[in-house]
């Protein structure tokens, strides 16, 4: 009978265990990464082509971590979070007139449906509004961006650089991808960067040994 007891209670503790873990996943959490539009370009272009890379998706996240800087750059290289959200992003593009030396910045703001990342990025069959009951596809960040700007700066001005900041507000996948989570922002903040490099690194030579 006593153990019965036990075994009920130790059922009972670990559900309510796992409810806590349940609910710490669920959040909700805002992850926002900021980035140098230019900056993310020049990089990881330029360690494609060091190593041959044919997709900008297999950039290593040490990499991917020197040019974005916050929390949600994790969640994305790692998929730890849902694909499909409401992303906020905000553009800052910074443009200077060479013959007046004004300077001029152009702030834009995308408040975005529920839509996954990929199709943010490069286009989605979903319609979005454009005010005045106006509704058309999503072409892609790139392509809504530059329309802005080609609309909005006036001839004569160069673009310098734009600054960029994404956001979502987000619940992880479960309970793992948390701890995953806690664990990389663990070595960031204790060996940076190079302990990121190392522990892929390490990750990547086991996969191979387990192969061969």
């Amino acid at each position: 009978m006593k153990k019965n007891k036990f075994l009920g209670l130790k059922a009972k503790r670990e559900a309510e265990i796992q409810r806590q873990q349940q609910k710490a996943a669920q959040g909700p959490y805002e992850l926002s990464m900021s980035f140098c539009v230019d900056e993310v370009n020049t990089v990881v272009d330029d360690y494609r082509a060091e190593k041959n890379l044919a997709d900008a998706e297999m950039t290593p996240e040490h990499v991917a971590y020197s040019v974005y800087h916050g929390d949600l750059i994790i969640c994305l290289k790692n998929l730890l979070i849902p694909l499909e959200q409401e992303w906020h992003l905000g553009v800052d593009s910074h443009y200077f007139n060479h013959d007046t030396e004004e300077v001029m910045t152009v702030p834009v703001q995308f408040q975005m449906p529920k839509m996954n990342f990929n199709e943010f990025k490069f286009g989605s069959k979903l319609a979005v509004d454009r005010g005045h009951g106006l509704k058309t596809r999503w072409r892609g960040i790139n392509d809504e961006l530059n329309e802005i700007l080609l609309a909005d700066v006036p001839v004569g001005f160069e673009r310098v650089r734009s600054d960029a900041k994404l956001t979502c507000v987000t619940g992880f996948s479960d309970y793992e991808c948390l701890k995953e989570f806690n664990f990389v922002k663990k070595i960031i903040r204790k060996s940076g960067l190079e302990g990121i490099k190392s522990l892929n690194e390490t990750i990547a030579q086991y996969k191979e040994q387990q192969v061969a």
